[in-house]
């Protein structure tokens, strides 16, 4: 994991990023609603969900930012419990910034995710275990991955939520992938850190470093 140098400089011209990297990574989900499906144009990010989850929700713009929400079977968004899969696309910050961030030898997901996830500690209000930041790339596309355990988030989560987040370089667009649990009873799981069984957690990163790039330029034809 590497520092991000002269973090005091970055800060004025990460605001706007930094200010929908933040709306659109929650620790929670949606609120419940239709949203409407669509076929993304241009770079797209394939990823697959844990295996038998359903998709729950869509909403955005085909050709620019737009969310997609899984569940598993049984589950909503106002109360689910076993997981959680959000997959969000989001426009580069403008020139300036992108170039600040490269002239200090980093990525652009590297610092977003870094921000977000100090936000996230900052913002939960019991005890949050960190995950260390990975930086680095799978299948050539530069990724930074991290997450987290937040012991106490409220009335829909009484035992804690925890996160694994990764924020995807594209070409052309930034994607975000977060995969999220709850654990179902006060003592569940307690004997891990991040209240999550290794096998489940292994099954997230797993579908994260499985991740591709298509639509793009040089990528593949994303499938319809």
């Amino acid at each position: 994991m590497k520092c991000i140098p002269s973090r005091r400089l970055l800060a004025p011209l990460l605001a706007s990023l930094l200010a929908s990297l933040l709306a659109m990574a929650p620790l929670a989900g949606h609120a419940e609603a239709e949203g409407r499906l669509f076929q993304p144009r241009g770079e797209n990010l394939m990823i697959s969900p844990p295996p038998g989850w359903r998709l729950a929700y869509m909403d955005g713009d085909p050709d620019g930012n737009y969310v997609v929400d899984f569940l598993p079977p049984n589950e909503a968004h106002d109360s689910w419990r076993e997981g959680y899969m959000g997959v969000q696309r989001r426009g580069y910050p403008d020139a300036g910034l992108v170039a600040n961030i490269q002239a200090r030898n980093l990525t652009v997901a590297q610092v977003a995710l870094t921000e977000v996830m100090q936000g996230a500690q900052r913002n939960c209000p019991g005890r949050f275990v960190a995950m260390a930041q990975k930086d680095g790339s799978t299948n050539n596309i530069p990724v930074s991955v991290s997450g987290g355990f937040c012991d106490r988030t409220g009335p829909v989560a009484p035992y804690g939520e925890g996160t694994v987040l990764a924020v995807y370089q594209g070409k052309q667009q930034l994607f975000v992938v977060q995969f999220s649990w709850r654990p179902p009873t006060e003592n569940a799981l307690k004997q891990y850190p991040y209240r999550i069984s290794p096998a489940g957690l292994q099954q997230y990163l797993d579908l994260l470093n499985a991740a591709t790039l298509c639509g793009g330029p040089e990528e593949r034809k994303c499938p319809d």
